[in-house]
C-alpha cells in the first residue's frame, strides 16, 4: 500500500490522507490509525508550555481567593444535607501516570474509588446533585492546578482502580498521561457525558489524542469557551 502511495505521488496523482480527513470531520484520532505508527509529535512546545503554566498559576490564585467567598454556603448546605464531611481526598492519575490527590466538595455518600459515576447514581447526595450541575463541587481543584498537579485545559483525570481495567481493554491508552490532565478538556466539551463504559472510555481517548496532538493557545481558548458553555447551560453529571 505504501508503495502504491509513493506511485501515486510521483505520478501526480492527488493523494487523500485519511487521518487528516477523519480529524477535519470529527475533531479526533482514529484509534486504528495508531496501528500503522501514526505519530502525535508531542514535541516540546517552547512558548506555549510555559504559557499554559503561567496562565494557570495566575488564573488559578485570582479565582481561587475570589472563590473562598463562596465556601461557607457550600460548606454549610453539605453539613445540613447529610452531615458528612465537607471536604474529600480523592486518588486520580496524572501526568505520566504518577498519583496525585485532588480535592473537591464531597458530593457523594461514598468513594468513587474504582468505579463510573453514573446518571441518577444513588451515591449523590442531594446537595450533591446541585453541586456537579453548577461544578462547584470542582472549585476547590484550584488549588491542584495552583500546584501543578493539574491544569485549567487537558485530558480529565482517570480515577484510580479504573485506569489499570481500562488499559488492559483499549490499546494505547496510557497515551493519555504524558500531558498533564486538566479541570476541563477537549473531550468533556464534545462527549454529552463522562464515559460510562468501555466505548465511550475509547471515544474520549479519541478526543484526547486530537487534543495532544493539536494543543496550543487558540484550541486551550476554544475549550475554555465552550466549557462556559456548557456551565452556563447546567449540564453535567
Amino acid at each position: 500500500l505504501r508503495e502504491d502511495v509513493y506511485r501515486a505521488i510521483i505520478q501526480g496523482k492527488p493523494v487523500v490522507d485519511f487521518e487528516k480527513i477523519y480529524e477535519d470531520l470529527f475533531d479526533r484520532v482514529a484509534l486504528s490509525s495508531l496501528d500503522r505508527g501514526y505519530p502525535l509529535r508531542d514535541n516540546s512546545r517552547s512558548f506555549y508550555d510555559p504559557f499554559k503554566r503561567v496562565f494557570d498559576i495566575i488564573f488559578s490564585l485570582i479565582a481561587g481567593i475570589i472563590s473562598l467567598s463562596l465556601y461557607p454556603f457550600i460548606i454549610l448546605a453539605i453539613k445540613l444535607d447529610d452531615g458528612g464531611a465537607a471536604f474529600i481526598i480523592q486518588e486520580r492519575v496524572g501526568q505520566g501516570g504518577k498519583e496525585i490527590k485532588i480535592i473537591k466538595f464531597r458530593s457523594m455518600k461514598s468513594s468513587d474509588r474504582g468505579v463510573w459515576v453514573k446518571k441518577g447514581d444513588e451515591r449523590i447526595t442531594r446537595v450533591g446533585k446541585v453541586l456537579r450541575k453548577t461544578r462547584l463541587d470542582e472549585i476547590p481543584q484550584l488549588y491542584n492546578v495552583l500546584k501543578g498537579d493539574i491544569s485549567l485545559i487537558g485530558p480529565r483525570p482517570d480515577i484510580c482502580g479504573i485506569k489499570e481495567n481500562l488499559e488492559k481493554e483499549i490499546p494505547y491508552y496510557n497515551i493519555r498521561t504524558i500531558v498533564k490532565p486538566g479541570l476541563s478538556g477537549w473531550a468533556q466539551v464534545n462527549q454529552e457525558r463522562p464515559p460510562q463504559s468501555v466505548e465511550e472510555t475509547k471515544e474520549r481517548l479519541m478526543y484526547d489524542l486530537y487534543y495532544i496532538k493539536h494543543r496550543s493557545i487558540l484550541l486551550d481558548a476554544k475549550i475554555a469557551l465552550r466549557t462556559l458553555g456548557i456551565l452556563a447551560s447546567g449540564t453535567g453529571l
